[in-house]
């Protein structure tokens, strides 16, 4: 039942929910629910096969729907997760404050204060939260492209950066990850009958960060190495995990075929390697329906007295999934805070009455249909 949202904030923050804890995901997935219904919201939790459940609200039966977005998930295990801790000086701490149990705490309190003034017959509202968005969304995909087909517009409760970040625009990534297969023996007496899929697999990794170009704002990074078995040992086996971000989404095929192009040399004879491209976040760019909904935010914030600015991300999110279908969308609605997917994650709790006032008011004129998006 929901009480103040700092109580709601702390309480969420102490249940943990990292990805890959489906079952940890589940019971922050029921608190959530219970708070959506005590509002009147009608509620789905929908089974996932790897991951935790899916959640799907439903209030009001008229033919226009808006969607809200969030999600349960953190980047933290069981076994890592910082509890709640009030720092003092208008900030706490805690694992996946500010991403985005926050966030959650913000539409929650938001609808608390809007639903009385809506007209339900004439307008519905989605919220959809999902277990799986830190690691691209896997199972949500096909739920969120379906939920957003229905609606005229997404509003997304994200963290709103350092400093009143909101934004319609975010990279899209595509991990992958190169394995090389060499010749193993000792590093002494066999090494001119070897070849070393380490040494192999980093040329690679030094041709492929080649591909940052920043006038077209491509990044590349190659975030976790494996290999070898000892240092007198010549790899036999050596991988990476890697990723690429780019703004035009139609970047994303020309990259791939670069890559795949890299990835085909043999820097190291002997030593073969084979390369799989993983999950997918699309780009999305700000465009006119989006720029309808920003310039509702930034008037409807500085009323209210605070500014908010907008900035393009590079980080990935569920608004380019939202956004694919044409519907504009505007992301950054959550806290305030720093220290994101970091054990020192912080929120400025002087932004949690500042977002609720701000969602509540855009939940307010876009059921009204004051304007058209």
């Amino acid at each position: 039942m929901l009480d103040t949202p700092l109580k709601t904030l702390e309480a969420y923050v102490n249940q943990p929910s990292g990805t890959n804890d489906p079952e940890d995901v589940r019971k922050f997935a029921e608190m959530v629910a219970e708070d959506f219904r005590s509002l009147g919201f009608s509620v789905q939790l929908i089974p996932g096969c790897q991951y935790g459940p899916k959640l799907r609200a439903m209030i009001g039966s008229g033919d226009r729907q808006l969607m809200l977005m969030g999600h349960m998930d953190t980047v933290f295990s069981h076994d890592s997760y910082v509890p709640f801790r009030d720092i003092g000086g208008g900030k706490a701490m805690g694992s996946g404050i500010i991403d985005m149990k926050g966030g959650d705490v913000v539409m929650l309190y938001a609808l608390k204060e809007v639903l009385p003034k809506l007209d339900l017959r004439n307008f519905r509202i989605c919220a959809f939260l999902n277990p799986d968005e830190e690691i691209g969304s896997i199972e949500s995909r096909e739920l969120i492209l379906e939920t957003a087909k229905q609606s005229f517009a997404a509003l997304s409760f994200e963290p709103c950066g350092e400093n009143g970040r909101l934004t319609c625009a975010r990279k899209g990534v595509t991990s992958f990850r190169v394995s090389c297969r060499g010749i193993p023996g000792h590093s002494g007496a066999k090494y001119l009958e070897c070849a070393s899929a380490i040494q192999a697999l980093c040329a690679l990794i030094t041709d492929l960060y080649r591909l940052r170009d920043d006038a077209r704002e491509i990044s590349f990074n190659a975030g976790v190495i494996r290999g070898g078995t000892a240092e007198n040992v010549v790899a036999a086996e050596a991988e990476c995990a890697c990723e690429f971000r780019y703004f035009d989404e139609k970047l994303k095929e020309p990259l791939m075929g670069q890559i795949r192009e890299i990835c085909a040399r043999e820097p190291v004879p002997g030593v073969t390697t084979s390369i799989e491209f993983g999950p997918s976040h699309p780009a999305i760019d700000l465009n006119e329906k989006s720029s309808v909904l920003l310039d509702l935010a930034l008037s409807i914030a500085k009323k209210q007295g605070w500014m908010r600015y907008h900035q393009k991300t590079g980080g990935a999110g569920d608004i380019s999934i939202a956004g694919q279908t044409g519907i504009g969308v505007l992301d950054g609605l959550g806290l305030i805070g720093t220290g994101m997917h970091t054990m020192d994650e912080t929120a400025n709790l002087e932004s949690l009455p500042q977002q609720i006032a701000l969602a509540s008011e855009m939940i307010r004129i876009l059921a009204a249909g004051e304007i058209p998006v």
